[in-house]
């Protein structure tokens, strides 16, 4: 218990079990509200959809949450409870800044799919679990697989990057 007080603004938000908030979108609310709860919780309809993938679902959602009186209670025990650590210290590296990437198949160079996923995040990028026309690239160490987000990818004209070509763009790795 002890070791779980010390925790995130994202992970607090992400907890609260909001229809529609996952980790992602919890990382990007707190991002844009500058890591600041009293922001966050006296958010505006207008303010919330102004976030970067929040649309007008999610935005009520979240004020549907933060609105109701026995959730602001419950909201103000936890956070006597918790310690949030501050805000993370904005990186030079956000070289995936505004770039959404999808992760398919099986990886080499990290233990898993979750690890890419935080790669990613943590260069500013966001990972999504489908390709769309708003996905900017597609992971897959076999890119000329037949599998149906391939399939997609090249529909849609979106590059399809194995994990060496991914490390490459990210600078991680020489050619």
């Amino acid at each position: 218990i002890e070791t779980a007080r010390d925790t995130t603004l994202p992970r607090v938000l992400y907890s609260l079990g909001i229809p529609g908030i996952g980790l992602a979108n919890a990382k990007v609310i707190c991002k844009a509200f500058d890591y600041n709860w009293e922001k966050i919780q006296n958010s505006s309809l207008e303010e919330l959809t102004a976030v970067d993938g929040i649309g007008a679902v999610l935005a009520q959602s979240v004020l549907d949450y933060m609105q109701d009186q026995g959730r602001q209670e419950s909201i103000r025990r936890l956070l006597d409870e918790v310690y949030i650590q501050s805000a993370p210290e904005e990186q030079q590296g956000l070289i995936f800044q505004g770039k959404t990437f999808v992760i398919t198949g099986s990886v080499q160079f990290f233990s898993n799919r979750n690890e890419v996923k935080a790669f990613i995040e943590e260069r500013g990028g966001k990972v999504t679990g489908s390709v769309t026309s708003k996905t900017d690239y597609l992971i897959n160490n076999d890119t000329t697989s037949n599998s149906s987000k391939n399939k997609k990818a090249k529909e849609l004209e979106i590059p399809i990057l194995s994990e060496e070509e991914f490390l490459r763009l990210a600078g991680e790795k020489n050619e």
